[in-house]
């Protein structure tokens, strides 16, 4: 059987619909340059510079070094960002040590807070809060070392240091009654840099170390700065004052009392498990969590399980100088009763290859009841099945995001079921489904309905040079031009499951055929990297089905907190998956550039950018809603 590859553009139209029509624009480079008349950026002034009220957290700051620093320093910190040529002068390498070793933490953040607008620099103080920028200044400086190198500076720490300035640098080690710095205080630390440290060792204790080379004093002093942050390879959760007071309750009328059930509190940082604690509700339902972490980087989800059903609380995030935080996780008795099943939006994105159409159909269903779907009997299987999605009779190549055929998803002809409960609300179960329709010649006809009463139905397709489109059962919203590309878009409201929707192709690309998108040359005016090679005809695409593995861990925290019913707290939400998505396209663009100048093969690249393109995908659903 042939199977067919899914061009890129299907990712970036997909990608742009659910991010640019439905979202503020991403935050260009182009965006950071000073308009005419800009004041200039003020000069360092330390007075200026808020010490961090928690330790900075270089895993924390991950996410917003990618998506606010990595354009220009580069994912790396080489200061090889995809902007940087663009700019006046090269950006800060902060993976040289060189760069940051006369330079304070508190002059890094004053930068990044304040700009260096004649640099293009943006004042990223008028978007992120103080404690965002430490975080992402942590992950800057780490850069430019590793575990290795600081665990070496400990153990010559402890051997030079530790007796008097003590084990956590406080000077209260045994013989530091006349220490007088603490290397832990972050307002002290925060003011001296790498150089000045070595400068007052130097003057102060020249005997000691006397012996060490250049680069053991670097190392030492670089455990020392560990004492005033957290390096990303060390565990990212410090426990604190913050308390947690929550309510279970039962949103099924007559259902179980929740009394004696347990409640599981999961923190986050960065998409990563960091934390987990246990505790049961009391008769009331009431339940709480005390010395947890306030740090603002770190995220909460407190869940329970009914029937082998977790359901989870909003996201929980203490902001600065909170200490009290307070959610309700509700639970629900489980039925076999579909009748409150709708979809809440339905996206169907088609694009074309030579002989194929690749279709990718997004839902977001809806479970009206007060009691979650976990399924019902059909003829031809012999497991409970949920919410159905049809796919015409010719599709092959069937993948999904999050599952797999005869996993969690089972067909019974044309139509696919999903085995995963719906729990009550809106859009709490989401399915992401792709094929290839393959045709013979230059036309073909693409014809579906949805099998739920649906708020809304949304279809796009790709524009390629010379082909026409005709579409019944939709009304036409016209051209849109998403990133430079044009694209038809058709919509309807109220939709029914007898209302079908057939979209009529001529003048496509034929089998072997290439595809004129393919050998466009680059925006620099270069040709562009795939313009030499034939489109492939029988390239597997099937490598769309790994991100259903990542979807578990990374993506997975917000696609189970989508469906637990996340509708508090919904800007800090799209806050956290803004930076992941930033991220994503960080790494698919890296990943780009390793292929185009041939340092990875054909098929890793495409396993991995299928990969990340189906963790954006999900990612970019959850913020379209």
């Amino acid at each position: 059987m042939q199977s067919f590859h899914s061009p890129r553009r299907l990712f970036f139209l997909t990608l742009s619909l659910l991010t640019l029509l439905l979202l503020p624009g991403l935050l260009l480079a182009k965006e950071t340059a000073a308009p005419v008349g800009q004041e200039p950026s003020p000069p360092f002034d330390i007075a200026q510079v808020s010490a961090p009220e928690t330790l900075p957290n270089a895993r924390a700051g991950r996410a917003l070094f990618a998506e606010n620093c990595a354009a220009c320093h580069g994912e790396t910190g080489r200061g090889d960002g995809p902007t940087a040529a663009s700019l006046p002068g090269p950006p800060t390498a902060f993976a040289d040590p060189n760069a940051v070793w006369e330079r304070s933490p508190a002059e890094l953040f004053h930068t990044a807070k304040f700009g260096r607008i004649e640099k293009l620099m943006p004042p990223w103080g008028n978007r992120l809060s103080d404690g965002q920028i430490w975080n992402a200044v942590a992950y800057a400086w780490n850069l430019h070392t590793d575990q290795l190198s600081v665990e070496t500076g400990g153990l010559l720490y402890a051997g030079a240091c530790a007796e008097c300035h003590g084990e956590t640098g406080a000077g209260d080690g045994p013989n530091g009654a006349d220490v007088v710095s603490d290397f832990s205080d972050t307002r002290y630390a925060m003011a001296v840099s790498q150089a000045g440290w070595l400068a007052g060792w130097q003057a102060a204790h020249p005997e000691i170390g006397a012996d060490f080379s250049e680069e053991q004093q670097r190392t030492l002093l670089e455990f020392v700065r560990a004492f005033s942050y957290t390096p990303a390879w060390t565990s990212a959760y410090r426990p604190g004052n913050g308390v947690l007071n929550g309510r279970l309750e039962q949103g099924t009328a007559g259902g179980a009392g929740v009394a004696g059930m347990e409640v599981v509190l999961e923190g986050f940082v960065d998409f990563e498990p960091v934390a987990t604690f246990t505790t049961t509700a009391g008769t009331d339902g009431s339940f709480a969590f005390t010395d947890l972490a306030t740090d603002p980087s770190v995220v909460y989800f407190a869940s329970s399980t009914l029937d082998g059903i977790s359901y989870s609380s909003p996201i929980l995030m203490y902001v600065e100088g909170q200490a009290t935080l307070e959610t309700t996780v509700s639970v629900y008795e489980p039925t076999d009763d579909d009748s409150g099943i709708a979809i809440e939006r339905a996206h169907w994105i088609v694009d074309s290859q030579p002989g194929a159409l690749i279709v990718a159909q997004i839902y977001a269903y809806s479970n009206s009841s007060d009691r979650a779907f976990t399924g019902r009997t059909v003829e031809g299987l012999d497991v409970p099945v949920t919410v159905a999605i049809s796919v015409p009779p010719a599709a092959v190549e069937i993948t999904f995001d999050n599952g797999v055929l005869g996993g969690r998803f089972q067909q019974v002809g044309h139509v696919i079921y999903d085995t995963a409960p719906v729990v009550p609300g809106s859009g709490t179960r989401q399915v992401v489904v792709r094929y290839a329709l393959p045709f013979n010649g230059t036309s073909t006809e693409f014809t579906g309905a949805l099998p739920y009463v649906a708020a809304s139905l949304n279809l796009l397709v790709a524009e390629l040079p010379g082909v026409e489109m005709e579409v019944t059962g939709l009304e036409s919203v016209g051209p849109q031009d998403i990133e430079g590309e044009v694209y038809q878009m058709w919509q309807s409201e109220g939709v029914t499951p007898d209302q079908q929707v057939t979209a009529r192709f001529s003048g496509l690309l034929e089998a072997g055929d290439i595809d004129p998108r393919a050998a466009a040359p680059a925006s620099d005016g270069t040709q562009n990297p795939v313009a030499s090679v034939r489109v492939p005809q029988l390239a597997d695409w099937t490598p769309w089905a790994l991100g259903a593995v990542v979807l578990l861990g990374l993506v997975g925290l917000f696609a189970w907190a989508w469906q637990a019913r996340m509708t508090h707290t919904v800007g800090d939400a799209k806050s956290l998956l803004r930076r992941q998505r930033a991220e994503l396209i960080q790494r698919i663009a890296k990943l780009d550039d390793l292929h185009a100048v041939g340092e990875i093969s054909d098929d890793n690249w495409q396993q991995q950018r299928a990969r990340l393109k189906a963790e954006l995908l999900t990612v970019a659903l959850q913020l379209s809603e």
